[in-house]
């Protein structure tokens, strides 16, 4: 069985990053892959040197010519199955795998699908075999706008996290000295970071010791997010306790060096920055959106507040504060579940079910 990943470009995203774990597990995936993709991103490197056998088919000419030259790619490479990561991407994989025995499995990971036109629904949901969701959260609320077809076939695979790249769950303690906070994330609609920095505003007229910092850049179009959130902390003089510190590559070794991870989210549909926090071994505070608190399994491994409840939010942290080293004891023993409920071989293992349910027998492609 050869499974082909499909991207528009090999910029950094959470799907990307996400498929460049999978395929950084080389010999142990138990299906062989490949990943095509038309545009080199940021992340090209990190797919060349980890991530086995790339193919690079550029869109030099019109949709129609791409599309047979894809569909000649994957007939003569024998692939048993193409894994799409949008609905463009899908849109591409169904229409040029028409009358052959490729299948086309589509994860969703937003929830952008919701108002496309019916033709392209019409596209996704009848082509795709299989239509996975990255939480039951998100599988549930399209269920309720209108799916067509089997409901057997929209699935919930939740994303899997190499967690080798984070090294050993790190103990804390309290040490009384200034509290470092971050949250990791870009600016726009899906995340609420000016929540965050009004929190920070009423943590500072408590007197609190503590430096924040942001990670992330301004999605495209929503640029001017970020500067209301720099203004923000500008005026209420918090310019030397926040740093708004754009794109970071070193994430792991950044949370090693925090005491708390504060988060707000609107639209998240799983929420990698907070697993990846919690599995740290660091006390994480989410509000709770149903796809957080899904993920936390209902605050089991996160401190969970009320979303857009600065009063929640305070509340909760200064009983942090208060109790510092019993939530780092409660952090430590979450983090070694959440490095079993979220991991990448159990993304694989799931991923793994699902190809052997399309393709139960290999088929030749064509």
């Amino acid at each position: 069985m050869l499974v082909a990943y499909f991207f528009g470009s090999l910029n950094r995203g959470g799907s990307e990053t996400l498929v460049c774990d999978v395929l950084r597990q080389g010999d142990k995936l138990p299906f062989n892959a490949i990943c095509i993709y038309r545009n080199e991103g940021t992340m090209s490197e990190d797919f060349r040197n980890n991530c086995g056998r790339l193919l690079k088919l550029e869109k030099k000419d019109n949709w129609a010519k791409y599309l047979l030259k894809l569909r000649r790619t994957l007939i003569q490479e024998k692939v048993t199955i193409v894994h799409a990561q949008t609905s463009l991407n899908a849109i591409t994989a169904v229409l040029c795998t028409l009358f052959t025995n490729i299948r086309v499995v589509t994860t969703f990971h937003g929830f952008y699908f919701e108002n496309a036109p019916k033709w392209k629904k019409w596209i996704v949901y009848k082509g795709s075999k299989i239509i996975a969701f990255v939480s039951d959260y998100m599988r549930q609320h399209y269920i309720q706008k209108g799916i067509w077809g089997n409901i057997d076939r929209y699935v919930v695979v939740y994303n899997g996290i190499d967690f080798n790249k984070f090294g050993d769950i790190t103990k804390r303690s309290n040490s009384g000295n200034k509290v470092e906070m971050c949250m990791v994330g870009s600016f726009g609609l899906t995340r609420n970071q000016m929540f965050v920095c009004k929190f920070l505003e009423r943590l500072n007229n408590q007197g609190v010791d503590f430096h924040f910092t942001f990670v992330g850049i301004a999605r495209k179009g929503e640029e001017e997010y970020l500067e209301e959130c720099m203004i923000f902390c500008h005026n209420h003089k918090l310019d030397e306790r926040v740093t708004f510190a754009g794109l970071r590559h070193d994430i792991p070794s950044l949370l090693k060096k925090m005491d708390a991870f504060v988060y707000a989210s609107r639209l998240d549909t799983f929420g990698i920055a907070i697993i990846e926090a919690a599995a740290s071994g660091l006390p994480t505070f989410v509000n709770d959106w149903g796809v957080m608190d899904e993920v936390t399994q209902h605050g089991k491994f996160a401190t969970l507040y009320k979303s857009n409840d600065l009063d929640s939010l305070c509340s909760k942290f200064n009983d942090f504060l208060a109790h510092r080293d019993e939530y780092c004891l409660r952090a430590i023993e979450a983090a070694k579940e959440i490095r079993k409920t979220y991991s990448i071989e159990e993304h694989i293992a799931t991923l793994n079910r699902i190809y052997r349910e399309v393709c139960p027998e290999k088929t030749p492609s064509n």
